[in-house]
């Protein structure tokens, strides 16, 4: 094995072998995952090739069962981004300039038109580059594209379930910190490797959460040990739980997922609590972290 991309460390032990998802759910293939035994990030190496041109056309999103109609876009991701503008509620929006990396058709920089002063989106997909730059974005395919023209002012970088997807996020989080202005801010997100359906050993959720185009799989020590190398100073994480219990019994009676579609048969308050309690105690879904220079 080459050298934790993280911390450098050569020790690594297998976290896990077998079935892998590779596009939809249902499809798998094999693979296996690695985990430093300093900073505990994991390692899936991948089998896709050359990344720039998977994500860049539209094999990514076949894969993952979308296509590239920006309506079709519209109906799966649109109700997401309400979640996160609330993680933005005490970042000043007013008059800023927001860039969004790995913005796919833009839903969540729609929403923040009246405030900023620029919206950025940068994506690799070019099927979405027309019409983000109809609802008047500035479009980038790559963060050095944007380099050259916003290099030190941007005020609020936001990164949604990129970082797991790049060969190298030490490098990818030196980049983004290149286009931030003094004072700025990172809000970026990552699925957590310590979430309570791992943490139950669930063999099942592993063969779901561990995939192809998922190269890192982040605990909040391993992110915040990224960060640090790239040149942050602080870092705060939070947790969000995304789905409800009634997805959890999913997992543990039927070995698969059922997400929110299923009412949880104890009522919503209590699902108020799960999420709470989940979040609180780090075991989650979703990481999140705030990172500043």
């Amino acid at each position: 094995m080459e050298p934790c991309k993280i911390c450098n460390a050569q020790d690594q032990t297998v976290a896990y072998e077998g079935p892998v998802r590779s596009g939809t759910y249902g499809k798998t293939t094999h693979g296996i995952v690695y985990r430093c035994s300093t900073c505990g990030v994991e390692y899936l190496p991948t089998t896709i090739g050359n990344l720039e041109t998977y994500y860049k056309g539209g094999a990514y999103r076949d894969d993952v069962g979308e296509s590239s109609d920006i309506t079709n876009y519209y109906k799966l991701h649109d109700a997401e981004q309400l979640g996160k503008y609330a993680l933005l509620e005490e970042i000043a929006l007013r008059g800023q300039t927001i860039a969004d990396i790995g913005c796919a058709g833009g839903s969540f920089l729609d929403g923040l038109c009246g405030f900023t002063s620029n919206t950025i989106g940068i994506e690799p997909s070019v099927s979405y580059h027309d019409s983000l730059k109809a609802r008047g974005h500035l479009v980038y395919a790559d963060i050095s594209a944007a380099l050259p023209e916003w290099r030190g002012r941007v005020n609020i970088v936001t990164c949604f379930s990129v970082i797991e997807h790049v060969e190298d996020p030490v490098t990818f989080l030196q980049e983004i910190r290149e286009l931030l202005a003094d004072g700025g801010v990172i809000l970026l997100s990552t699925p957590n490797r310590e979430d309570l359906l791992l943490s139950l050993n669930v063999e099942a959720y592993k063969r779901f959460f561990y995939r192809t185009a998922h190269i890192y799989y982040f605990n909040q020590e391993s992110l915040k040990r990224a960060a640090h190398l790239a040149g942050f100073q602080g870092a705060v994480t939070k947790y969000v739980q995304r789905f409800n219990f009634a997805n959890f019994l999913g997992w543990l009676q039927e070995d698969a997922p059922v997400g929110n579609k299923r009412a949880t048969v104890l009522g919503s308050s209590f699902d108020h609590m799960w999420h709470a309690q989940l979040e609180a105690s780090g075991v989650a879904d979703y990481l999140y972290a705030y990172l500043r220079t």
